[in-house]
C-alpha cells in the first residue's frame, strides 16, 4: 500500500469519472509510492469496487483513454502462470489538478488531528497559589458506640473529675473501708462497745432500775 498514491487518486488525480474512482483507489492501494508496478487481479478491484469483473475491465479501459493510467512493466508479473496474469499499471502521478483555496490543509481540520477546544485558564492569585494547610489541634473523639456489643467505647486517659466513694459507699459495696480511729463512737466506759448502743451500759441500767 502507497500513501502517495492513494493520496494522489482521492486528492490530484485530474478527470476522473466518478464511477471510475473506487477503481482509480483500488490500483493506488497496489502501486509503489512512485505510482508504479500496480497488478491486483480484475477480481480484487471488483470485490473493492463492489462491481462486476466486466464492469472493472470498462473502467479499466476508461482511465487508460483519459491518461490517467497506463501499462507499465508487464515483466512484474512473470512468474505467474500465463492464464492468471493481471495486467500492470502505472499512475499518471505527474498529472495533478488544482486544489481549490477553500481545501487548503490549513483551512479546515484533518483526520487524525481533532479540533480541541483549550479548557479556560483560571487566572486568579488562590487559583495559582493554593492556600497550605495548617496544622490545627484536633478535638478529642466522643466515644462511639460498639454496634455490634451494644456498648460504648472507654477512653484509656484517666479522668480529671475522679472522685474517691466514701468509707460508707465503699462499705456497701463490699469494698474494705479505710481505717479510722478506733476510739472515735466506742464507749469510754467499755472498750470495744459502741457508745450509741453499749451493751453492759443498757444492763447496768436494768439492774439499777430493778
Amino acid at each position: 500500500m502507497s500513501v502517495e498514491a492513494v493520496s494522489w487518486a482521492l486528492n490530484d488525480a485530474p478527470d476522473v469519472p466518478p464511477s471510475c474512482l473506487a477503481v482509480l483507489i483500488g490500483l493506488a492501494n497496489h502501486a509503489h509510492a512512485n505510482g508504479r508496478a500496480a497488478y491486483p487481479s480484475q477480481e480484487r478491484l471488483a470485490h473493492y469496487a463492489r462491481k462486476s469483473t466486466r464492469s472493472i475491465r470498462s473502467d479499466l479501459a476508461t482511465l487508460e483513454r483519459l491518461g490517467i493510467i497506463r501499462r507499465g512493466d508487464q515483466r512484474h508479473v512473470s512468474h505467474l502462470p500465463t492464464d492468471r496474469r493481471p495486467v500492470v499499471w502505472d499512475l499518471a502521478m505527474e498529472r495533478r489538478r488544482t486544489v481549490p483555496d477553500s481545501l487548503d490543509s490549513f483551512a479546515e481540520p484533518q483526520s487524525g488531528r481533532p479540533t480541541e477546544v483549550p479548557e479556560p485558564v483560571d487566572n486568579r492569585p488562590e487559583a495559582r497559589f493554593p492556600p497550605v494547610p495548617t496544622d490545627r489541634k484536633r478535638a478529642p473523639k466522643r466515644p462511639e458506640a460498639d454496634f455490634r456489643s451494644g456498648r460504648k467505647q472507654t477512653s484509656t486517659e484517666p479522668s480529671l473529675n475522679h472522685q474517691e466513694p466514701s468509707p460508707r459507699a465503699r462499705s456497701l459495696r463490699g469494698g474494705a473501708a479505710l481505717p479510722t480511729d478506733p476510739r472515735a463512737g466506742h464507749c469510754s466506759r467499755h472498750r470495744g462497745s459502741p457508745a450509741h448502743n453499749c451493751g453492759p451500759c443498757w444492763a447496768e441500767r436494768l439492774g439499777g432500775a430493778a
